[in-house]
């Protein structure tokens, strides 16, 4: 088994990603690794051909990324105010792609994510995040259900 030395841990600001913040903090701990903390707006180039103006996609993706910025700000002082060591990474893509491709321009040694996420029309429309980067990385991944494993109850997951 390799040096985990950096840890990738895409979040999506759901209920969720407090529980990976704290499991994936104490983990890295024990190991002294830097983690990398990562959000992936979704890119909205997809919606171009069905009659959206394109400046209207571009201030919808604007409004966004400021967004998801403002979230990741609150979301980093909130879980890792005492972890220096922890950085936050804001991309634009495919999620399981960018997820990959981040894991691999940072040099991380394993990706750390929760098997749930977003519930409802996201989880039909964009399908499991987390069997994608599975299936596709070429880096170790360990995936958390954070209900199945106690740390979130199963109460929440029937809402």
């Amino acid at each position: 088994m390799g040096n985990f030395e950096t840890i990738l841990v895409p979040v999506d600001f759901s209920e969720v990603a407090p529980v990976l913040a704290k499991w994936v903090k104490d983990f890295a701990k024990k190991l002294n690794a830097k983690i990398y903390v990562l959000y992936v707006l979704e890119d909205l180039s997809v919606y171009e051909g069905i009659y959206v103006d394109v400046k209207t996609l571009n201030e919808l993706e604007k409004t966004l990324y400021e967004g998801a910025q403002k979230s990741m700000d609150d979301f980093i002082k909130t879980h890792f105010s005492d972890y220096p060591d922890a950085e936050a990474v804001i991309e634009k893509g495919d999620v399981v792609e960018t997820i990959i491709e981040v894991a691999k321009a940072k040099g991380v040694d394993l990706i750390v994510m929760g098997t749930h996420g977003r519930k409802g029309l996201d989880k039909i429309l964009f399908g499991s995040v987390a069997e994608g980067v599975v299936k596709n990385s070429p880096i170790p991944v360990v995936t958390i259900n954070p209900y199945r494993a106690g740390l979130l109850s199963e109460k929440k997951e029937e809402e």
